[in-house]
């Protein structure tokens, strides 16, 4: 005759499963962001563990100005935080919470940085060069508050 489990087989039992369903994730804390073929690399590496990134690329070509949000719905996010545009291009990160930046985390020759803000502020910045843009809320950057734009010729 089998005798039942205790709660100690129980925690033990658990606990093992716990342990190999970990094992296989890279990332236990957020799942791994698979990037679309045309993310270079140097962008990838900077969102990988950002909020708000599905791993593809938000479209916004063809307009003379964007509009980008800071910390839509309270998160630690830009909305969208990957984003092309063309050569000429005037985005606007418009604040929907405070305490946040937009400060470039790129070379020293794309230097910008809105300094701390909150709701309603915006900064803008017009992006005449292609290449890629890397950016950061710097308060919480270690939180996954980054962003990228693409900028593209037209």
């Amino acid at each position: 005759m089998n005798s039942p489990l205790d709660r100690r087989d129980v925690l033990r039992a658990s606990t093992a499963v716990a342990v190999g369903a970990l094992a296989g994730c890279s990332n236990p804390f957020g799942s791994d962001i698979e990037f679309d073929d045309d993310v270079p690399d140097a962008v990838a590496d900077h969102l990988s563990g950002a909020n708000n990134v599905d791993g593809s690329i938000t479209d916004l070509t063809g307009q003379s100005s964007v509009t980008i949000d800071v910390g839509p719905n309270g998160n630690f996010a830009y909305g969208p935080a990957l984003a092309r545009v063309d050569a000429g291009t005037t985005v606007t990160w418009e604040w929907q919470t405070s305490g946040h930046t937009v400060t470039s985390d790129s070379t020293p020759g794309d230097s910008f940085d809105s300094g701390l803000s909150n709701t309603g502020s915006t900064f803008e910045q017009t992006f005449e060069q292609t290449g890629t843009v890397l950016y950061i809320c710097e308060p919480h950057r270690s939180q996954g508050h980054r962003g990228a734009l693409i900028v593209s010729s037209q």
